[in-house]
């Protein structure tokens, strides 16, 4: 195997464990907002039910929640693979 062929595996398996983190991270934050509305915390649930279109308003929610988790997610295990070479 080359030296070549070998640092461009590494760097894939690198991406990779990036993008598991973001899937990681998209998957706790869906999960997280789908328990903030299913509780009513805060009394979020009752505020969206009253807007002009609370099945949007609840899509973006939890699209927009799950978004910032998984980009969180992301950017830390990047720093953690970092960290680790």
């Amino acid at each position: 195997m080359t030296p070549h062929r070998h640092g461009n595996d590494y760097e894939r398996r690198k991406w990779r464990q990036v993008a598991a983190h973001f899937g990681m991270g998209a998957a706790f934050g869906a999960l997280f907002a789908a328990i903030v509305l299913y509780n009513n915390y805060f009394g979020l649930s009752g505020v969206i039910a009253t807007s002009e279109a609370p099945t949007l308003v609840r899509i973006i929610f939890v699209v927009g929640v799950s978004g910032s988790f998984a980009f969180m997610a992301a950017i830390t295990g990047f720093l953690f693979l970092v960290h680790e070479d």
